[in-house]
């Protein structure tokens, strides 16, 4: 049986231009097989995953080069991802392997979605459910129409001070490391876009919404700024990362599904590293 063969989730290009061509889910097996050699080769190619919750990106890129070391024999394998999601998040990640690695700028570029869920009335040091939560004022007269309108109000341009509890670098190493050894944190705000917003429930204390943003936005950070205009603290509880430009995650593979298609076949694909 080919790799591809009856398999759920299958190898599939997903958007074609003259710079990018993803691959992703799909049910056909001979395109399946095809893609996978694509990955596999000197080339190289680009893949959707759908992240798995409770996960690092590191983890995922860790996955797929391991798979693809095993399937040709090639000990040093390049692979890259093109915008982190937290742990606690998941959704799309778009991977590179191999030259195609050299994509991965234009990529992180582009616009990306995400559907959110919040809570108000509590907070944490990162913002999300990863630290310790704390109860804190809340105002008990907050109207619906209020709360819509704050949510509404988050698109346009910001200066954002980014989080703490971020993959961002500072003397070439991640400032999470620090924050997580209770060492104190400063970040510059920089220059984001909320490109659109679009409400999807509220009840307070807790909240819905889609959002648009442009690169380098931290939706934690949005979360925090929201509760702060409302007079409180907030906690992001649930995100989902929709798409990434035209890329749709509801067309990713699972990453177990994407390592089982990367399995070594019979006969070697790649020779060079």
């Amino acid at each position: 049986m080919k790799n591809g063969a009856n398999l759920k989730g299958s190898f599939r290009v997903l958007t074609e231009t003259p710079d990018f061509r993803i691959l992703g889910r799909s049910e056909d097996a001979v395109a399946s097989d095809a893609a996978r050699e694509e990955l596999l080769s000197e080339e190289g190619g680009l893949l959707a995953i759908d992240k798995p919750y409770g996960e690092t990106s590191f983890f995922v890129v860790n996955r797929i080069r391991g798979a693809i070391s095993r399937a040709t024999g090639i000990r040093r394998i390049k692979c890259g991802h093109a915008g982190t999601l937290d742990p606690l998040a998941t959704g799309l990640l778009l991977l590179a392997t191999r030259r195609s690695t050299k994509k991965i700028p234009m990529l992180m570029g582009l616009g990306k979605t995400y559907r959110v869920r919040m809570r108000f009335g509590v907070t944490s040091p990162s913002f999300d459910l990863e630290r310790p939560i704390e109860i804190c004022d809340a105002p008990r007269d907050l109207n619906d129409a209020e709360l819509r309108h704050a949510i509404l109000a988050l698109q346009g341009e910001h200066n954002q001070e980014p989080p703490a509890f971020s993959a961002i670098k500072q003397k070439g190493k991640p400032v999470y490391r620090r924050a997580r050894a209770g060492e104190e944190v400063t970040l510059q705000p920089r220059a984001i876009l909320v490109h659109e917003v679009e409400i999807l429930s509220t009840q307070w204390p807790e909240a819905a919404f889609r959002v648009c943003v442009s690169k380098g936005t931290y939706i934690r950070s949005i979360v925090r700024d929201l509760a702060a205009s409302l007079g409180t603290g907030g906690i992001l509880t649930d995100l989902v990362r929709e798409s990434i430009g035209p890329y749709k995650n509801e067309d990713a593979l699972t990453l177990t599904d994407a390592i089982r298609l990367l399995a070594p076949s019979e006969t070697p694909v790649a020779t060079h590293p």
